[in-house]
């Protein structure tokens, strides 16, 4: 798999799950897509992490850098929004690890009703690990996502975004916002967040343990699959080419100046706003 994504001038990987690090041969993974000139990187709970020798292997292997989920600086939230008591402490731990062992880290935080009430103070927390940046994004209406029922909508958005930003100010920590949206609704340029639109099929793409290629991690509608089917049969699959024309943006959003760049926000998003 990892000779095909080379083969088709693809330059950097991003390991992931589920958990990217139960894989018994993750660290052979990365030594070997190294070995073959990509730029390597892992999205993960952190909690294997809190091995200091597993970090440190990671490391020996090329790993390039790491993104660690970090719900929240308040143990208890943390471990309820990922359904795994002691979850918390190993995360943290992880994250240490990453950050002493010279490994580029940053956190992931999803901002939902149960984490934001105290957001200020998992800001503060995620300065105090030494990370140069962290992440954020609203909840992404797929899977278990999509009836979590703790998410926001995008026009609720900004108060708690100025609140995070106003923080990470203070702590000298770059803010990284993912989430894409129409623009009328929440602008990140008017945020000071930088242009943000939809990269699926774009700029990403996901493989699936089963070697499926999708849109995105979150998109769970397969385009090809990445050893039997031709890159220009995946690249051109109608869904990819609807996702980059913007073919599923509402009417109203076609006759918008910003449309070229807000991309209508996340597909998943207007699907769920949609059926509800």
């Amino acid at each position: 798999m990892l000779d095909r994504v080379w083969e088709v001038s693809i330059p950097h990987v991003c390991f992931t799950g589920g958990e990217a690090t139960v894989h018994p041969d993750l660290v052979e993974l990365v030594a070997y897509a190294e070995g073959k000139g990509l730029v390597t990187g892992l999205l993960t709970n952190g909690r294997r992490l809190s091995d200091v020798d597993y970090t440190g292997a990671l490391v020996a292997a090329g790993l390039d850098h790491v993104q660690i989920t970090l719900e929240s600086h308040d143990e208890a939230v943390h471990d309820r929004m990922q359904a795994v008591p002691g979850a918390w402490r190993e995360t943290v731990a992880g994250a240490r690890n990453a950050v002493a062992a010279g490994l580029y880290t940053t956190t992931n935080t999803t901002l939902t009703r149960e984490n934001v009430p105290v957001i200020e103070e998992t800001v503060a927390f995620i300065a105090g690990l030494g990370v140069p940046a962290f992440a954020c994004n609203s909840l992404i209406y797929s899977g278990r996502g999509a009836s979590v029922g703790t998410g926001f909508r995008e026009g609720e958005l900004a108060p708690v975004l100025e609140r995070v930003r106003e923080t990470a100010d203070r702590y000298g920590l770059r803010l990284i916002w993912y989430t894409p949206t129409q623009y009328c609704a929440l602008s990140p340029l008017q945020l000071g967040l930088g242009v943000k639109a939809c990269t699926a099929a774009l700029y990403n793409m996901c493989v699936e343990p089963d070697g499926a290629v999708i849109p995105c991690q979150s998109y769970y509608e397969p385009l090809g699959h990445i050893l039997r089917d031709p890159w220009d049969a995946i690249w051109n699959h109608d869904l990819a080419l609807s996702l980059r024309e913007r073919r599923y943006v509402p009417a109203k959003c076609h006759e918008c100046p910003e449309l070229s760049l807000c991309g209508g926000g996340c597909p998943l998003y207007l699907k769920h706003e949609q059926a509800s």
